[in-house]
């Protein structure tokens, strides 16, 4: 069957053709047979071109209207939310659970797009969404050990204790206000303009709690808050061999070292980008993407804590986090809340729309209460902290 552009096109050649000879004044008898058979496909194809027209109109009224896009419901949510306060539930999935004020089902990546991707996170650590309930893992290493035995000796029977951990999770959230002149611009992507504040204070939010040193008061807190250094590491002629020394510590506890990622400052990473591996040899400590032959990320939070009024403020000295992130396990828990209020008092004096997400988070540190080398953990064995100092006058 052809199309309709198609059938047009045929329906134009013969009509030109038809003008052509119609400007001849007198037709030979092979002329005239043309004519009549152009006429007759003329007709043929003009029924074709009705019914393809009228079959194209027929789909055309049963599709059905293409699905909006997050954005586009949103921003309708948020002009149709005159005169009423409602509550967005961000589910875990497609079928997020919606209130009785008929909003639309977005998922957290809607609000906070890329929870694994592009927020600093270091390698091994992940973001998972949506954990409903405490979730508890059974974690335990070194309970169980091969026997060598005779060909009939019976094997003997090894127990399996599990350290069950449960994460603690803490409220978060953020409230904005966006200016009703700005929800009325149809050229203003609203939504966009929400993702970028959103992300940008997941980001951080995430970001100080995983690297900074600070001794967090609420529930959430990362591998290094509050954490006793484990020693020196010393920007010298020495310092590949004593970052070396330092990872072969989680070696020894029976961690699998290539799982190991590093945490330093810009100036510390510039430093070791121009240290030499050793002295009169070629290389430096970090070269191609790593550090001493492993994977780091660079964070100003490694060096920052809590002062008297709780505020974030840099530590006196500079700081190397060391750890492997698989055991930290960070967790966004239940359903995401984002409310719209433009119709309160306090909202409808400034002429602007209140958004409010509420949710959760918790930060579990899974090395700590595990049985390492035989011996029950009260403390993290997956990260350490050590200082940077610098090499004495005399050095090298």
């Amino acid at each position: 069957m052809k199309t309709i552009d198609e059938l047009k096109a045929s329906l134009r050649e013969k009509a030109d053709r038809l003008g052509e000879l119609s400007e001849v004044r007198e037709l030979n008898d092979a002329q005239k047979a043309e004519v009549a058979q152009l006429e007759r496909e003329y007709k043929t194809v003009s029924r074709q071109l009705e019914v393809a027209i009228r079959e194209a109109q027929a789909a055309a009224l049963a599709k059905p209207a293409p699905k909006k896009t997050a954005a586009e419901s949103l921003r309708e949510i948020l002009k149709d939310a005159r005169g009423a306060s409602r509550e967005i539930v961000l589910g875990t999935g497609e079928n997020g659970d919606v209130r009785s004020s008929g909003a639309i089902a977005l998922d957290i990546k809607d609000m906070i797009p890329t929870l694994n991707e592009g927020l600093g996170l270091p390698k091994g650590a992940t973001l998972v969404s949506g954990v409903i309930g405490d979730e508890v893992w059974p974690v335990s290493l070194d309970d169980a050990e091969i026997e060598e035995v005779g060909e009939t000796a019976a094997l003997s029977d090894q127990d399996l204790t599990f350290a069950n951990i449960k994460p603690t999770s803490a409220r978060a959230g953020l409230s904005i206000v966006v200016s009703n002149t700005a929800i009325d611009n149809a050229e203003f992507d609203l939504l966009g303009f929400i993702q970028q504040k959103f992300t940008l204070a997941l980001k951080k939010y995430l970001a100080k709690k995983l690297y900074s040193q600070a001794q967090w008061t609420g529930a959430v807190k990362g591998p290094f808050s509050g954490m006793t250094k484990s020693g020196d590491i010393t920007i010298g002629a020495n310092a590949f061999k004593e970052i070396l020394v330092a990872i072969a510590g989680f070696t020894a506890k029976g961690y699998d070292a290539d799982q190991v990622c590093l945490v330093l400052d810009a100036a510390t990473e510039a430093e070791l980008k121009a240290t030499p591996k050793a002295t009169g040899q070629g290389g430096f400590v970090i070269e191609g993407g790593k550090c001493a032959g492993y994977d780091y990320v660079v964070s100003h939070y490694i060096n920052t804590t809590l002062n008297s009024a709780g505020k974030l403020v840099p530590t006196a000295d500079r700081y190397i986090g060391i750890g492997l992130f698989n055991y930290e396990a960070i967790q966004q828990h239940g359903q995401v809340r984002f409310g719209i209020d433009n119709v309160s008092k306090a909202v409808q004096t400034k002429n602007v729309t209140a958004l409010v997400l509420n949710t959760a988070f918790s930060m579990t540190d899974l090395s700590k209460k595990q049985t390492t080398n035989g011996t029950k953990n009260e403390t993290t064995q997956a990260f350490a902290l050590y200082k940077v100092v610098e090499p004495e006058a005399n050095e090298g």
